[in-house]
């Protein structure tokens, strides 16, 4: 398994913020790590190399350990098949007469990343707000 931490800077002050609205930060911060991986998994399932389709009705995405120091999410394609899913991700030389690519999960996890940290403090900010509302 691949697996990468992202740390998110400039969170304290809406963080402070939202201490501020009474909110419960760790939801808002769970669920905006949600809709984050949410977005990523919908814009790897358009890049998924495609044969049959089991690929990409492999992917999982965990919900993220609200109780854990550093909660996160993950966003998997393989299942018990996932040495079949890490060489489909990993080798550019490989040919997708069905669609798709490599990096099918890499590059938009990295697109999503490269917007941080202001994306993820909104994030988090409109999670927290529809928690309050």
């Amino acid at each position: 398994m691949v697996s990468k931490a992202v740390n998110v800077k400039g969170l304290q002050e809406t963080l402070g913020k939202l201490t501020k609205l009474n909110v419960d930060l760790k939801l808002a911060l769970g669920a905006a790590l949600l809709a984050a991986a949410n977005d990523v998994a919908v814009k790897a399932d358009t890049l998924v190399p495609f044969r049959e389709g089991h690929l990409k009705a492999s992917q999982a995405i965990t919900h993220p350990n609200l109780g854990a120091t550093n909660p996160s999410v993950k966003i998997t394609y393989g299942g018990p098949s996932e040495p079949y899913a890490l060489v489909q991700h990993e080798r550019l030389d490989y040919a997708h007469p069905g669609g798709g690519q490599a990096k099918y999960l890499e590059e938009p996890f990295l697109e999503e990343i490269n917007a941080w940290p202001s994306k993820f403090a909104n994030r988090v900010e409109k999670e927290a707000r529809r928690l309050v509302d």
